[in-house]
């Protein structure tokens, strides 16, 4: 009985574990806010404003929204050299033409392509611009002949037009791959 009367006191200083204590709040989750904490200092009775809400998020392509995206470009255009109509290639790179002498010129140069399969992948911003008006496709293309089947592996950079209407090549780096 006298170690009772001694450790009530104790009991009633420091509390006793069985008592309710409101949950412990996520560290990680935002303070919770009152009108009071939201009130300016200075005493200034000007109604309180919302926060401005975040900006609308900036057009996610640098070309128009019917476009063909980048990975259709390059498929259409390696279709087309695989049938012969380089003029449809050629007008898919920037000026019209892939220049003297394009880095895909051993795919350009293949005769009598028999099948064709082309893999793209996602395009790869290769500038810092919002929305990103470099991208790069990487790409593997498989080639049917008359004399075996041939393998590409590189990439096509693409570009918006001028006038945004869609993307353009602009450089191209495919080497033949060996099996």
């Amino acid at each position: 009985m006298r170690r009772a009367v001694l450790l009530l006191p104790l009991l009633i200083l420091h509390g006793c574990s069985c008592q309710q204590h409101p949950p412990a709040s996520d560290p990680s989750a935002p303070p919770e806010s009152t009108v009071a904490d939201a009130a300016p200092a200075s005493g200034d009775d000007t109604a309180l404003t919302p926060a401005p809400s975040t900006p609308a998020p900036a057009s996610l392509s640098a070309v128009a929204t019917d476009a063909l995206d980048e990975p259709m470009v390059v498929h259409r255009y390696v279709t087309a050299v695989a049938q012969g109509d380089l003029a449809t290639a050629d007008a898919l790179w920037t000026g019209g033409s892939p220049g003297g002498r394009p880095d895909d010129a051993a795919l350009r140069a293949l005769p009598d392509f028999r099948g064709l399969r082309i893999k793209t992948g996602a395009p790869i911003a290769r500038d810092t611009a919002q929305p990103s008006r470099l991208r790069e496709v990487p790409v593997q293309i498989r080639v049917s002949t008359d004399t075996g089947t041939l393998r590409f592996e590189g990439w096509y950079r693409l570009q918006p037009r001028v006038d945004g209407s869609g993307w353009e090549i602009h450089g191209a780096s495919i080497q033949p791959v060996m099996n």
